[in-house]
């Protein structure tokens, strides 16, 4: 069957024919597996205008991409762009399912290091007691609403002690340090495909020194720090994801219990009678979900949701659904990345001025970027042990403080920005469900409208008597997750990578705001040498 694009206008002119070759869809970096969008995105045309630039200047961008302009960037830059690539790794590793056993990363000497540790284990143990409280609640398979709320507030109690203390966002303490917590080393994680040490700590090291077997431990115990702090990092993450899930299900209560206009009308015509809420919700269900935000993959995150909102069991949800569910399954993510930024930018500063002076800029070699040769030179036994606890700064000068907040404050708009814009604007999330559910393969109804009269004596009263005891009306098929999952997987594979799709696209906006800041400091150097020029072509003529 031919599949049409469900748009609300068709006053476009017909494309001009293709001719044998049939039609072709385009693939771009949102359509993934083909599509037929024809996106444009500024945001898109903006990066492909800063390469461009790169190659009239003699830049190979080929083997690259986009991660040329990392190059680019200059060092204090470079600590954002590394902060977005921490926050992708720890959403990519928690996306996939992949848990700290399956790591394939080994500490060695792990009885000295302790990064992050006592954060790690209460958030494990804030986890264990909201299993326990959802399997001694779940008891009673359906929960009404005072139930429902009352257990929902005690899990939110629970996670919130078990995890860090809320930043101070409107009166952050600029230059904030804390070498204890697992958050403070976001930037040094790093993807590393050969499976062996980072290649960002092995080419720092210089093998022809008489100390590089002593250098050899610093780099091992460098790895060791970053490895356990990323383990514990995720452990948080998980903690967040399942705190955003408790709020997102109090939020939702009349979301996930309205029913739909549809099962009321089909409940009509069988003549059975159907309230328009349901009283209660499946607690085995919401178990379901805690457990696929705590331990699974994110499709299965969205096939919890679906389960929950499917309350008869048979698997098949309206198109309002299919939407709710989506936009439920998403938002813990954008909750929980949310909170991850916060409170990594609570323990460690944006910039090395926040550090007060170069001999702590120096020691910070999660903060030292591509000055680690000169750390390990100048350093060799003065690695700081993230056991001693907190290492908080002096208060620094009004000059350095607003460097320090300004760069925090720009920091915080991008991630913002980034993550109001992307699934709605860039993906968007709206027209690929449209088209999901247009395109799939609904064996319910045989994939067709099902017209029915319904009785509409005990909806209009009085009214009736003018306009006729019964309505037309037209019910849409309801569609699988099979059958949505199938088409889903070809064009929104996005929703199997929420979480990386959320940081690449902060990164992308990064890199889009550093490209203009030098496009426009290499604009004002022009624009001040024409000027110049002038002025001082001006001032000959005037003395001739």
């Amino acid at each position: 069957m031919a599949r049409t694009i469900p748009t609300t206008s068709q006053q476009a002119a017909a494309p001009p024919s293709p001719g044998n070759q049939g039609p072709s869809w385009g693939v771009d970096a949102n359509t993934a597996g083909g599509g037929v969008w024809a996106q444009t995105s500024a945001k898109k045309d903006k990066l492909n205008e800063l390469l461009t630039e790169l190659n009239s200047d003699g830049v190979d961008t080929g083997a690259k991409g986009m991660e040329t302009l990392d190059e680019y960037a200059s060092a204090q830059e470079k600590l954002d762009l590394q902060f977005a690539d921490g926050l992708k790794i720890i959403a990519k590793f928690v996306d996939v399912g992949t848990k700290n056993s399956d790591h394939t990363m080994i500490v060695k000497n792990a009885s000295s290091i302790s990064v992050g540790t006592d954060a790690s284990k209460a958030a494990e143990n804030a986890t264990d007691q909201v299993f326990q409280l959802l399997e001694s609640a779940s008891s009673l398979e359906e929960w009404e609403k005072p139930k429902f709320e009352a257990t929902m507030h005690e899990i939110l109690r629970i996670l919130s002690t078990g995890l860090p203390p809320e930043p101070n966002i409107k009166n952050p303490v600029a230059g904030s340090l804390d070498i204890s917590s697992p958050l403070c080393y976001l930037r040094e994680f790093v993807e590393d495909s050969s499976g062996g040490t980072s290649d960002k700590v092995h080419d720092g090291a210089n093998h022809q020194s008489p100390d590089y077997g002593e250098i050899e431990q610093q780099i091992e115990l460098l790895d060791n720090i970053v490895t356990e702090a990323f383990s514990s990092s995720t452990n948080i993450y998980r903690t967040l994801l399942l705190r955003a899930t408790s709020q997102t299900l109090l939020d939702n209560w009349d979301t996930l219990t309205t029913v739909t206009n549809g099962d009321i009308d089909r409940a009509a015509v069988s003549k059975v009678s159907i309230l328009p809420q349901r009283p209660t919700v499946n607690a085995k269900k919401i178990l379901k979900i805690f457990d696929a935000y705590a331990n699974e993959s994110s499709q299965e995150w969205v096939k919890s949701w679906w389960m929950l909102i499917d309350a008869d069991g048979d698997g098949l949800i309206d198109e309002e659904e299919m939407n709710n569910c989506i936009t439920l399954a998403s938002k813990p993510i954008h909750t929980a990345l949310s909170d991850l930024v916060y409170l990594s930018l609570e323990v460690c500063p944006v910039r090395t001025v926040g550090l007060g002076n170069s001999d702590k800029a120096n020691d910070a070699w999660f903060l030292g970027g591509e000055n680690f040769s000169d750390f390990l030179d100048n350093n060799i036994s003065s690695i700081p042990n993230p056991s001693a606890g907190a290492d908080l700064n002096k208060k620094l000068s009004w000059k350095n403080r607003r460097r320090e907040l300004k760069a925090r404050k720009a920091l915080i708009k991008t991630f913002r920005a980034s993550l109001a814009r992307h699934f709605r604007d860039q993906v968007e999330t709206a027209h690929r469900l449209r088209c999901i559910y247009a395109w799939a393969e609904k064996s319910h109804q045989d994939n067709k409208l099902d017209s029915i009269l319904v009785d509409a004596s005990e909806e209009w009263g009085a009214a009736s008597s003018l306009v006729g005891r019964k309505r037309y009306v037209e019910l849409t098929p309801k569609i699988s997750y099979p059958e949505f999952h199938k088409e889903q997987s070809r064009h929104f594979p996005h929703l199997d990578r929420i979480g990386e799709e959320i940081a690449m696209s902060f990164k992308e906006d990064l890199w889009v705001s550093q490209g203009k800041g030098r496009q426009n400091k290499e604009l004002k150097r022009d624009c001040f040498l024409f000027l110049s020029g002038v002025s001082l072509i001006d001032v000959g003529i005037g003395f001739l």
